[in-house]
C-alpha cells in the first residue's frame, strides 16, 4: 500500500528563548485534567521540580500566572489554570494545527511526484 507522505514539525514561541511549546501546553493539559500539576509532571515522566520550573519560566516570560494553586489542608492541594493559561494553550492548540494543515499542503504542492 502506498502511503501519502506527510510533515511532522515542533512548533515553539521564542522570545529571545523558547517560553512556550508541546512540553508546556502537555504539562497544563494534565494539569487541566487531573487538578495537579504533580500528576501531570508524572504522567509526562518529568519532576514535579522540573515541571515548576517549567512554569515559573513560562510565567516570567509571558508576564502572567499560569496556575492557581492550593497548597495541601484536609481537602489536599491541587492546581488549576487561569484563564490567561486556558487561552494561551487554546490558543497553541489552534496555531498547532493550523499550521499542520498548511505544512501538509505544502508537502502536497512540492512532493506530490513522490507517492
Amino acid at each position: 500500500m502506498n502511503q501519502k507522505l506527510s510533515v511532522q514539525s515542533t512548533l515553539r514561541l521564542i522570545k529571545g528563548e523558547k517560553i512556550f511549546g508541546p512540553g508546556i501546553a502537555t504539562l497544563l493539559e494534565g494539569i487541566q485534567k487531573s487538578g495537579s500539576l504533580r500528576k501531570s509532571a508524572m504522567k509526562m515522566g518529568v519532576s514535579y521540580s522540573k515541571a515548576w520550573k517549567m512554569v515559573h519560566s513560562c510565567e516570567e516570560h509571558l508576564g502572567f500566572k499560569l496556575l492557581v494553586c492550593q497548597i495541601g489542608g484536609t481537602g489536599g492541594g491541587g492546581a488549576k489554570l487561569t484563564t490567561e493559561a486556558k487561552e494561551l494553550l487554546d490558543n497553541f492548540r489552534a496555531f498547532e494545527q493550523e499550521a499542520q494543515d498548511v505544512l501538509q499542503a505544502l508537502v502536497d504542492k512540492y512532493f506530490n511526484k513522490y507517492y
